[in-house]
């Protein structure tokens, strides 16, 4: 259940990749200012995805990074309603990417802590699969709004309501781990495998 939060951000997302370049073309931007939006996007998000996983893992406060990607989210799209410069929406886009990724690191942790090692490929593909759900359904939606023409501000507006559910369904489904062991165990295993391996070798 904790995942749900995490299903209609990813369809909040889904329909903002169909609609956001379409936006652009709509205000006055060119293709070329949809790649560089793209690419500023994907520049802004590498160094913060470091720092998300850096600052979670230290203080061991996982939900509150979340919390904080799904309301920035959806507060930002909300401003990009008031947006009608498209220099202004590249950096508002990048905004968003740095605190769209702070979920990411404590996503991966929370399935690392939640389930046990032998678990964990079972867990990360049962997410993947729900959350590319979430993703798809998104898409059709940004095709069917696009068809339909539907106003830019209500599809922004939904985009902003998806990643506000997503931040109320997070805060009340997602919990901290009491104890955060589980990859200190697999640490310890690997290095007795090491160990119980060279001791075959040194006795070969």
């Amino acid at each position: 259940m904790w995942r749900l939060g995490f299903f209609f951000h990813e369809m909040g997302f889904g329909l903002l990749s169909v609609f956001l370049p379409l936006y652009v073309i709509a205000i006055g931007g060119s293709l070329v200012q949809v790649g560089i939006l793209a690419a500023m996007a994907l520049f802004s998000a590498i160094p913060a995805s470091f720092f998300w996983g850096y600052v979670s893992d230290k203080t061991r406060r996982y939900k509150r990074y979340i919390l904080l990607s799904f309301l920035a989210s959806a507060v930002l799209l909300y401003v990009f309603t008031l947006t009608r410069d498209v220099w202004s929406l590249i950096l508002l886009y990048s905004l968003m990417s740095v605190v769209h990724v702070a979920h990411e690191a404590p996503k991966n942790i929370l399935i690392a802590e939640y389930y046990s090692r032998m678990d964990w490929e079972k867990s990360y593909a049962s997410y993947e699969g729900f959350t590319e759900i979430g993703w798809v359904i998104g898409l059709v939606l940004g095709f069917f709004t696009s068809l339909y023409g539907f106003s830019n501000f209500l599809i922004l507006m939904v985009c902003s309501a998806l990643n506000f559910l997503a931040f109320g369904l997070s805060a009340l489904l997602i919990a901290d781990p009491l104890l955060v062991f589980e990859r200190s165990l697999v640490s310890i295993e690997k290095s007795l495998n090491f160990v119980h391996q060279g001791s075959i070798i040194i006795g070969r």
